[in-house]
């Protein structure tokens, strides 16, 4: 199931002066996920374990399924195998998330299992979508409330489950993102209840103006806005158009306390500054949109790529970005299927890629 290689990635090139100081991934073994008898497997998310030992992925060994895959990257063997009784492996705001001590894994809000064992364990209080942790695992947020509508943003203490309710004055959330301080950024849009009304010393006047929007959970910060106004457009039917991703996916980067939208923007969590990043493909609209992560030291960020079977779009190769500067510094190849995920072990080791079957791990 696992065959060992020592030869370097396929195809890597060099894009930036800088990048002498930054290694080309060595391809080191892949885990063929065929070899637990599912003939179909989609690789959909992937984390870490905390101590990096462990690889926990959640697959589609058929349609409409969802399993999580534990793997042992030391022992090189599956460590437990857990039939997830929801389909959530194609839903984008659901992530898989490993406890602060390793014993817990939890795919979006309430189903949790042992890791180890793969048994269900109870489960949490939690509810709502979009589920995220803090940098320490201390906190859980998730976003609630009906798509469109007014919403609530629930932050968790995931010791003892304690509830605190931030209500987002009217606003529809449709990302939020922790700050290295436990702020929380949000991304959101208007609704009936806030529409014509004075928000942040601005009437909304579109129903296509967006805002970000950064909040204190303890109340002792005041709530930080940057609106966009709705985008003019020449097409009668759709004379406005959202000048802002607000559903846009991130990441973030909690040494440089900055949130990566898998749109190429970056956003500084405390002043909401926003610049932007780039992967070496000049069409590449969505940076990061089949995966991302950054190394420990949080100076590097790492995207993958896709080939497109269909349509007749250019494959994107993985890239490494810098992350001061926004600029790619290196591609390779490897684990180009147009599904997959991406994620960087916690001591910065190794990269693992996922392809549509298997797991690609990289030395770094």
């Amino acid at each position: 199931m696992v065959n060992n290689s020592s030869a370097a990635s396929a195809n890597g090139t060099v894009g930036s002066a800088i990048a002498h100081q930054v290694s080309i991934p060595k391809l080191q073994k892949t885990i063929d996920l065929r070899g637990l008898g599912s003939a179909l497997s989609t690789i959909k998310k992937m984390t870490f374990s905390p101590d990096s030992r462990y690889l926990a992925m959640v697959e589609s060994p058929a349609w409409l399924t969802t399993d999580i895959v534990v793997w042992d990257l030391q022992l090189g063997k599956v460590q437990s195998h857990i039939h997830c009784s929801y389909n959530y492996a194609d839903m984008p705001d659901h992530d898989l998330l490993w406890s602060a001590d390793g014993k817990v894994i939890s795919f979006g809000a309430k189903r949790q299992w042992d890791p180890m064992s793969g048994e269900a364990l109870p489960d949490n209080p939690a509810i709502g979508r979009g589920a995220r942790l803090n940098k320490d695992g201390s906190k859980l947020l998730t976003i609630v409330g009906v798509i469109g509508a007014p919403s609530y943003i629930y932050v968790y203490d995931t010791k003892t489950w304690d509830l605190h309710k931030i209500y987002v004055d009217g606003l529809a959330v449709q990302a939020a993102a922790w700050t290295t301080d436990d702020r929380v950024l949000v991304s959101a849009g208007v609704t009936k209840e806030t529409f014509g009304k004075t928000l942040d010393g601005r009437v909304i006047t579109q129903w296509q103006d967006s805002a970000l929007r950064l909040l204190d959970p303890m109340g002792q910060k005041p709530t930080k806005a940057l609106w966009f106004p709705a985008k003019p457009t020449d097409d009668p039917k759709f004379p406005f158009i959202t000048a802002f991703p607000i559903g846009a996916q991130g990441k973030t980067n909690f040494v440089t306390n900055q949130v990566f939208l898998n749109s190429g923007q970056i956003i500084d969590s405390a002043t909401l500054d926003i610049r932007h990043y780039h992967s070496f493909s000049a069409g590449d609209i969505a940076p990061g949109g089949f995966g991302m992560g950054f190394s420990p030291d949080g100076r590097l960020l790492y995207l993958k790529g896709a080939s497109f079977p269909y349509g007749g779009y250019e494959p994107t190769k993985n890239s490494i970005v810098d992350v001061a500067s926004g600029k790619p510094l290196l591609q390779f190849g490897g684990a180009l299927d147009h599904a997959g995920e991406l994620a960087v072990s916690p001591d910065g080791k190794h990269l693992a890629l996922g392809d549509a079957y298997s797991i690609l791990i990289f030395s770094l």
